[in-house]
């Protein structure tokens, strides 16, 4: 470890939770402590947790109450897993229609951080978390970088969507946090012409990061850029990967291309779910002490170890906005047998339902699926609050490319009645990517599942420069 990592460590994140008023550092030395637990360790951790959150939700949740009373159930009734079954699952639709009484009324609004889901699985959503929900993340990634031999501090270099690319945002606190305590620079994968790839390559370079971070698309598009162009990388430890499903052909080219291991995450905002690959690559390690995973059938119903279903989480640090068994929108399985590394936390198999598959403009430029929720909004200005407006009239979306490089999209919004002409700029925003395709807006009443049955936003026939 460096001098920076030391510094980092030991002054500057106690320090940012001080400014923020977080707790990642005690969270983070929690998670060490409980890294080698036993199944029945954790396990009663979650139960004391689950106990605790299931009698707030009770007490200060308006939906939560009706919903327990119009069941006959008391909150000390559910103590378990298990018992959770009890209790219906929570779909975006109730979320929607419930809003308001979603909130703990026991929460001071200063605390609250509204957030949104970018709308990885073609359906956006509002909600809200805290600090301490925040901090629960950082910890979980802080510990899953131990596992592969980074430190806090080391250079990272991140590569996203529109989201983590906010241009005003370097002196915020959030600006400062990143650059100076998590060393985290980003950069945005929304320019996938040579000169935004050569932008981003000569940044790399500069760096000289640790790590490589982000969607394992956008880091694919990057290492076939630097393949084609034979230019030289820097050395690097690892790579991480998140945010959509790692294509096994991903990881070959970026570990090929950058001479470094690939680790992949599966997480989700709403509902709290993180999970990591550890040095074994046999499955995501879920962090049982921050939330309950079951894989159930549609009507909340959990299916047999080993059988996929859909995901439906139980966040056990969201206070403010809580989920109890909420069906995420991806579909997954649990493991039957634990890692081989020890660890007695139980692994997620194979996620579906987040698109991961590039889509081609006409010019053979590939197009990161990571990037197409982002042009539903005006501007392609993900953190503009008039914006994030205009957005949340969407209830689904589905691009569908078609076998001649065409686009039709898909938009089922929440009140039919809107005018259809405040969304032209999303024809807009789509034309200026897909270069010399036509692009279509069509309002629909639902929002087709795929032959398989699956639900996917991002459906693709053109195969011209896919190999």
């Amino acid at each position: 470890m460096t001098l920076y990592n030391y510094l980092d460590r030991y002054v500057l994140l106690p320090l940012g939770d001080l400014i923020y008023g977080s707790c990642v550092v005690k969270k983070y030395k929690e998670l060490l402590r409980n890294d080698m637990l036993s199944e029945a360790e954790l396990i009663e951790i979650q139960n004391k947790k689950l106990q605790r959150l299931v009698r707030h939700c009770y007490d200060t949740v308006p939906y939560y109450t009706r919903l327990f009373d119009s069941l006959g159930i008391r909150p000390e009734e559910i103590k378990t897993k298990e018992d959770l079954q009890r209790l219906p699952v929570l779909t975006k639709q109730i979320i929607r229609e419930n809003y308001d009484d979603l909130f703990s009324t026991a929460i001071n609004p200063k605390r609250i951080r509204k957030s949104s889901s970018g709308g990885s699985t073609g359906v956006p959503l509002k909600f809200s978390t805290d600090w301490a929900e925040w901090s629960s993340w950082k910890a979980s990634t802080l510990r899953a970088w131990t596992w592969y031999g980074l430190n806090l501090g080391d250079k990272i270099f991140s590569l996203g969507g529109t989201s983590i690319n906010k241009k005003k945002g370097l002196f915020s606190y959030k600006g400062l946090y990143d650059r100076i305590i998590m060393r985290n620079y980003k950069y945005s994968s929304a320019d996938v012409t040579d000169e935004g790839m050569q932008y981003n390559y000569e940044a790399l370079m500069r760096l000289k990061p640790k790590a490589l971070r982000g969607y394992g698309s956008a880091l694919y598009i990057l290492a076939r850029y630097i393949e084609k162009k034979k230019l030289p990388v820097c050395p690097i430890k690892v790579i991480l990967t998140t945010g959509e499903v790692l294509m096994p052909e991903y990881r070959r080219k970026l570990e090929e291309v950058f001479r470094a291991p690939v680790y992949d995450a599966y997480g989700a905002g709403d509902g709290g779910i993180l999970s990591h690959e550890c040095l074994k690559r046999e499955g995501f390690h879920i962090t049982e002490e921050s939330c309950i995973i079951e894989i159930t059938n549609r009507d909340g119903k959990v299916l047999p170890i080993g059988e996929t279903g859909y995901v439906c989480t139980t966040d056990l640090d969201n206070y403010v906005f809580p989920f109890l068994r909420y069906h995420v929108g991806d579909m997954a399985y649990l493991k039957c047998e634990k890692c081989s590394c020890k660890r007695q936390t139980r692994l997620i198999g194979e996620v579906m339902g987040r698109a991961g598959r590039l889509l081609y403009n006409k010019q053979g430029v590939p197009i990161s699926p990571t990037v197409l929720p982002m042009m539903f909004y005006p501007e392609l200005d993900y953190h503009n609050p008039e914006y994030q407006k205009v957005y949340n009239k969407i209830d689904k979306f589905q691009i569908r490319q078609d076998s001649e490089g065409d686009i039709r999209i898909l938009l089922k919004l929440k009140d039919p009645t809107e005018p259809k002409e405040q969304f032209d700029y999303i024809i807009t925003n789509y034309e200026n990517h897909f270069v010399d395709s036509k692009v279509v807006l069509d309002i629909v009443d639902e929002i087709p599942c795929l032959p398989s049955g699956k639900e996917d936003y991002c459906v693709s026939d053109y195969r011209r420069y896919d190999k």
